[in-house]
């Protein structure tokens, strides 16, 4: 990919956030009225943080996961041969293969959010979840070690024999809709919730101390939350979200937090808890 290429990509995705903020500040107003322009203060902070973080993440870190995807896929796909799996998605047709491969990433998505929750990769997603003013920008609050649940992603994805197209479509709709979830509105879908994750819900994944946290692991469908038995949704959270850990502030702190807190774990096992140790449902 040539230079010029490389920043119209990054123009372009530049417009994109543009848009998405314009939007959901729009969408806030209509919804919260006034308060909007309150709660956007508060959070300026932590936005500035989250586009810091994004910032470095998508000039550092985001080419080196794109040769990585491109690498699997080559190693799929390369020969030329048609993969086991595209007779299945031929036969099934666009609207299903589009939606059996949401449905399926998903499932995928859910295993491995859980698995960041466990103590040794907790660290890592602890950065995302230091957000104490969640918003729809939230979502880009990530340390690059993240990337690594996108790769496992991908590659089920492409290991599935998934057409390019819809693999492509899938990663939008999960991305618009991790941006929905972490939005700052005060929303549980009614009747489906049931089948989709709310901000309501994934508001209760963020909360600090409170009760409910560490549940709604999903992103798109709560089904997978249901079945497992990680759904909690009582009502609106209404408290603090973050964490109770410490970290340093401003991005380097935050990159240089996982090794911080996995050499305490080295030294002294059991000294960093995690969300769903502190404070799991009650009832």
């Amino acid at each position: 990919m040539s230079l010029p290429q490389v920043f119209a990509g990054y123009l372009t995705q530049a417009r994109e956030l543009a848009l998405l903020a314009i939007g959901f500040f729009v969408l806030a107003l209509l919804v919260k009225g006034r308060r909007a322009l309150t709660d956007s203060r508060a959070a300026a902070k932590e936005t500035k943080n989250n586009i810091g973080l994004f910032m470095l993440e998508t000039l550092a870190v985001a080419p080196y996961f794109g040769l990585a995807v491109g690498w699997v896929h080559d190693q799929v796909h390369g020969t030329g041969d048609l993969f086991a799996g595209a007779p299945l998605w031929m036969a099934i047709g666009p609207v299903g293969t589009f939606v059996c491969g949401i449905f399926l990433c998903d499932f995928v998505a859910y295993c491995s959010h859980r698995l960041y929750h466990t103590r040794w990769l907790w660290p890592v997603h602890a950065v995302h979840h230091s957000d104490t003013h969640l918003t729809w920008f939230s979502l880009l609050r990530q340390h690059p070690f993240e990337r690594l649940r996108a790769l496992v992603d991908l590659t089920v994805m492409i290991l599935l024999g998934l057409p390019d197209w819809a693999i492509l479509s899938v990663a939008v709709v999960r991305t618009y809709w991790g941006h929905f979830i972490h939005a700052d509105l005060p929303w549980t879908l009614g009747p489906l919730g049931w089948l989709l994750v709310s901000p309501a819900a994934h508001r209760w994944h963020h909360a600090l101390e409170a009760r409910g946290a560490g549940v709604n692991f999903g992103i798109v469908f709560s089904v997978f939350d249901r079945a497992f038995g990680t759904y909690y949704v009582p009502g609106l959270h209404t408290g603090q979200t973050g964490v109770a850990e410490l970290i340093a502030p401003g991005i380097v702190g935050q990159y240089l937090h996982p090794f911080r807190a996995w050499a305490g774990l080295g030294r002294a096992s059991g000294e960093t808890q995690l969300p769903e140790q502190r404070r799991r449902p009650v009832g």
